[in-house]
């Protein structure tokens, strides 16, 4: 049997998984990855334990599951986007930025003023999470004055793929979110650099997901398993992957991702930049972009809420627990600001509050309004991106395990949310279709898309309750309200 190895390196976990030429997935392992929080809103990790993850993978399907490298046929990855990573060759890398890290906030600003018309060309708003302005603050407070030159990339899975061929390299889905990329001719922005006085950060080369980036190595191979000269690809940014796994190719397609993080997105050809926090990324599938509305908060309040109220990591006890609480959480309400918000707010100095405490109110409550206010938040940003058109919503990632989870979209959205299977690693497929592409082994992404995606096994439907939708229709009413109420508290 042959296989494809892909790799999608997230921001809690890095997930390996072999992809079969009749589209199954086989040998999956996931690791943990750690995050180190700074006092000044510094968000980052250490690329060499990505590297170690990724050979701790291989060596369970080469070593345990008694996969041979012979059977290999091409690496693709996907992996988080907005970050910054700096590589000087022969040097251990330096902390990776993250693309929550709130630091560049004057930066952006900075940026905005002196180059007022970048987004029209970009795409896309300057704002603190952007790695222009990142790129920015560390030659204002950590680059020596020497000046000499540095490689950066801007998705962990480029720095594997560097590790992995000696290769640097990005694709176009993360260089949209870069602030450096011209939208319209999928090339960087020339001069950018210059004009803001960082000529020594040098840029990747910019490459499709579904072209080759380089090949095993001889270094790659004897620290993985893989043969040498194994074909790596230079696959795409984590919305990218997620965007094709959940088969969303065509424009009118939408559907949400519940990670740490989460964002709801679909297919557009529109180009032109907003000022509410949408962002366009580039499509993997030619002459398509992706309209996508991003949540700092999702998967990771799941977790607070779930260790803070039960004191463990329980999934199942939460769920059991949340059904003790009506829907509504008997009128107590959440805002779930615990990182910042870049969607449908910008204010890195936001904060989470619970509001309509009374004597009444149990713990189960706390547990269903932390949710709720995920979903009010997940709503707000729906009708900003694709307003009342979708028929239905695709659901993937992590989140979507929740029972109760997917009934609250269900329900306040009034749409039926559709949660494919194996939707974990559902990326890992959608970023699996270039590897395909590039094999042979599909024509068309729309016809990976109908064959192993739309056509897989046993989505599972949730449908909306019509007097739970009426209830949340007047609670988020007055959700809406807290924000703007406690802003002023913020500052």
């Amino acid at each position: 049997m042959s296989y494809i190895a892909v790799f999608d390196l997230g921001t809690t976990a890095i997930k390996g998984v072999l992809v079969s030429r009749d589209g199954q997935l086989h040998f999956g392992h996931a690791l943990p990855i750690e995050t180190k929080y700074g006092y000044k809103q510094e968000i980052e990790q250490n690329p060499e334990q990505w590297w170690e993850r990724v050979q701790c993978i291989t060596r369970q399907w080469f070593s345990e599951d008694g996969v041979s490298p012979e059977t290999i046929e091409a690496v693709t990855f996907s992996g988080q986007m907005e970050d910054v990573i700096l590589i000087k060759e022969g040097e251990p890398a330096t902390n990776a930025i993250l693309y929550s890290d709130q630091r560049a906030a004057k930066e952006a600003e900075l940026i905005q003023q002196k180059i007022p018309q970048l987004s029209e060309i970009t795409g896309n708003g300057i704002t603190s999470s952007t790695p222009l302005a990142k790129l920015l603050w560390l030659k204002e407070h950590e680059q020596d004055e020497k000046g000499e030159e540095v490689h950066v990339v801007f998705s962990a899975k480029d720095y594997l793929i560097y590790k992995l061929t000696g290769r640097i390299v990005t694709d176009i889905v993360t260089a949209a979110t870069t602030g450096m990329m011209n939208l319209q001719t999928r090339k960087w922005h020339a001069d950018l650099l210059s004009l803001l006085h960082i000529e020594e950060f040098v840029l990747p080369n910019l490459l499709s997901p579904e072209e080759k980036a380089g090949k095993v190595s001889t270094n790659g191979a004897s620290q993985t398993g893989f043969l040498e000269n194994t074909p790596v690809l230079c696959g795409a940014g984590d919305a990218g992957a997620s965007t094709l796994g959940a088969g969303a190719i065509l424009e009118g397609d939408c559907y949400m991702y519940l990670g740490t993080t989460g964002w709801i997105a679909g297919p557009t050809k529109d180009y032109s930049p907003q000022d509410n926090g949408v962002f366009t990324l580039a499509h993997i599938v030619p002459d398509l972009n992706i309209g996508i509305a991003p949540l700092l908060n999702a998967g990771n309040v799941h977790d607070w809420a779930m260790k803070t109220f039960l004191g463990c990591d329980d999934y199942d006890a939460l769920e059991e627990e949340m059904q003790k609480s009506p829907p509504g959480a008997n009128s107590l309400f959440f805002l779930p600001y615990l990182h910042g918000e870049r969607c449908p707010i910008h204010d890195s100095d936001a904060k989470g509050a619970f509001w309509g405490i009374g004597p009444e109110t149990k713990k189960a409550d706390f547990l269903r309004a932390a949710l709720e206010g995920i979903c009010f938040s997940l709503l707000q940003i729906t009708e900003m991106l694709v307003g009342s058109e979708v028929g239905s919503i695709a659901l993937i990632g992590g989140g979507a395990n929740s029972k109760t989870w997917c009934q609250m979209i269900s329900d306040m959205t009034n749409k039926t949310v559709r949660v494919p299977h194996n939707t974990e690693y559902l990326p890992s497929l959608g970023i699996g279709a270039t590897a395909f592409k590039y094999l042979g082994w599909t024509e068309n992404y729309r016809d990976f898309v109908e064959e192993y995606i739309a056509s897989s096994a046993n989505s599972v439907n949730y449908y909306p309750n019509a007097e739970h939708h009426e209830l949340y229709a007047e609670l988020y009413k007055k959700y809406k309200k807290l924000y703007p109420s406690m802003e002023k508290m913020y500052r």
